[in-house]
């Protein structure tokens, strides 16, 4: 049992330096708490994973799985799908509110002009 946690460990230490890296890059700002809570959640699973591997091997050996490893890769696969579509959910979100942000900038523009026309026609 010893030996299978060993194994393991370094992949337990890489999630957790990948998860301090991600709260040195929210406490910097350069990332937000929402877009990265979805990331620590998926860490916080591949971490445990690696940590607890007697209990993941009996999960994966229930979901039809005979070697752990692939188990972790398809875990770990469907975590960066997940990821993926919330990235594409959000990046639309963001294209639709400047296409917004555009056209709300452009009918100011057409006001600021009527108005300059009407004060140079008052004017004069």
């Amino acid at each position: 049992m010893q030996q299978v946690t060993d194994d393991y460990l370094i992949f337990a230490l890489a999630c957790l330096v990948m998860a301090l890296l991600m709260l040195r890059l929210l406490f910097r700002e350069r990332i937000t708490l929402q877009g990265s809570m979805s990331y620590m959640a998926f860490l916080a699973v591949l971490g445990m994973m690696a940590i607890f591997p007697y209990q993941t091997t009996i999960l994966a050996r229930r979901l039809g799985f005979t070697l752990m490893s692939n188990f972790l890769f398809c875990t770990a696969i469907a975590a960066l799908a997940l990821l993926h579509l919330r990235s594409l959910v959000t990046i639309s979100k963001i294209q639709l509110r400047s296409v917004t942000l555009t056209q709300e900038l452009a009918i100011l523009q057409e006001k600021l002009d009527r108005l300059e026309r009407d004060r140079v026609r008052s004017v004069a």
